[in-house]
């Protein structure tokens, strides 16, 4: 029921769509197994549906311009439906899940869901629905079957709250406070000298991670409160040496779908290097698209793509190098770096208005001109750094977290781990604004 409640907020019409979609997905899949003959039938339909009703809503507009432009059409005009489209919440996220639910159900990974109801939890979860992570019926269909049974854990208590609260202090004192900023940069990019080009793109940087993973903690938390294990989505991913170590630390179910349902169904690493770095840019590109209907996301997604393939070349071309040269700490630094500063390039197609102010501000950071210094610049990029140092604590903390946490439970008094408790509470009841701060991948 209250799956049905959060839900409802964006329409009866979206909650009813919903659920026709999902249970269509749902029959479809207990039909493979009881009617195998036509077990590809059921398959594809479950899947056409699932994807047709993500196509209409997110990118039939997209679409109909873009053929607008191309034969010179007027397609939109006057199509009062389309005008009045509301993407409803959570939809790329839950036709993912249904879709790898369908196929893992086709390839007998997993036994169809018996109960309607358990598989209306397992989709439907609003701890989860909106921004992910997404998950997948093997990991998360037996947890659900099972949670009638779980007794009160206070270890589930315990990690519930920490979730909750690392999620709350990444939104409402890092994301919210440099959102306004961001918006203040990337409003007016052709004014930007490349010095603030870099600035804008680092503060996106942040405030992208601080806004996703919160989300993406929070439903952790509310998850381990329902006595349920959903997926860590993000590992400190600006710690990355390389794109395939990234896609490995942001966004891990989403780069784990692509990787499961789209790239080793392509081919994979079967067919020879050339047809694997094809794969990755082709996979990547639908990761880009998954996220909006918009060339500046299928720009990012294929420059993600070439950032996975060449490093995939160049670890063929370096593979006979003495290990010393890719193992060193100074290697490793260098890489991390260089690295970061080619997915703070990548952010600005994701956050830029339209393509074109993407690579015209991407052009002045590379070729660094305008520079106009000025002594103030340096006082922004110390703050950078400081993000970045807040980036590597949270590693650490996140790598020590058990030692850490049997530290502060046997040696802090109870006393001074309430003051601190209050201290956080206080100071999050300060940053919370009064207007509406939603979260960036809601619009996904």
């Amino acid at each position: 029921m209250s799956d049905i409640l959060f839900y409802i907020v964006s329409g009866v019409e979206y909650l009813l769509l919903f659920i026709v979609v999902s249970a269509i997905v749902y029959f479809c899949a207990l039909r493979m197994i009881f009617d195998s003959r036509y077990k590809k039938i059921y398959l594809w339909t479950g899947i056409l549906i699932a994807l047709s009703n993500l196509i209409f809503f997110k990118y039939i507009g997209f679409i109909l311009t873009n053929i607008n432009h191309i034969l010179h059409l007027n397609l939109l005009q006057g199509n009062i439906l389309l005008s009045h489209l509301i993407l409803p919440i959570g939809i790329s996220f839950y036709t993912f899940q249904l879709v790898a639910y369908l196929v893992d159900v086709s390839k007998k990974k997993i036994e169809p869901c018996r109960s309607i109801l358990t598989f209306w939890v397992f989709v439907s979860f609003f701890g989860h629905l909106i921004a992910g992570p997404i998950m997948r019926g093997k990991v998360y269909l037996p947890q659900i079957e099972k949670i009638e049974y779980k007794s009160f854990q206070i270890e589930n208590m315990k990690y519930g709250f920490y979730y909750i609260v690392l999620g709350l202090i990444k939104k409402t004192i890092f994301a919210d406070t440099l959102a306004p900023k961001v918006d203040f940069y990337f409003s007016q990019t052709a004014n930007l000298n490349s010095l603030e080009g870099w600035f804008a793109a680092y503060l996106f940087a942040f405030q992208l991670y601080f806004d996703f993973s919160a989300y993406s903690d929070m439903a952790v938390g509310i998850g381990r409160l329902f006595g349920l294990k959903l997926d860590v989505n993000f590992r400190t991913p600006y710690i990355s040496a390389n794109a395939t170590e990234f896609w490995k630390r942001w966004h891990i179910t989403l780069s784990n779908w692509i990787k499961d349902y789209v790239y080793i169904p392509l081919g994979g690493s079967r067919k020879g290097l050339f047809s694997q770095c094809l794969f990755i840019i082709a996979a990547m590109t639908v990761s880009g698209i998954w996220h909006g209907a918009s060339w500046t996301f299928v720009i990012w997604g294929l420059y993600h793509g070439l950032l996975i393939t060449g490093h995939k070349i160049y670890t063929v071309l370096t593979k006979n190098l003495h290990p010393s040269y890719t193992k060193g700490l100074f290697y490793k630094i260098f890489s991390v770096i260089l690295f970061f500063q080619l997915t703070t390039i990548g952010w600005v197609f994701f956050r830029a208005n339209n393509i074109n102010e993407a690579f015209a501000l991407v052009c002045k950071m590379i070729k660094l001109s305008h520079l106009d210094y000025n002594p103030v610049y340096l006082t922004y990029f110390l703050f950078i750094a400081l993000l970045y140092l807040l980036h590597l604590a949270e590693y650490f903390l996140t790598i020590h977290r058990k030692s850490l946490v049997f530290f502060w439970d046997k040696y802090v008094p109870e006393y001074l781990r309430a003051a601190i408790y209050t201290i956080i509470l206080l100071v999050l009841i300060l940053f919370i604004k009064t207007e509406q701060n939603t979260f960036i991948y809601f619009q996904f």
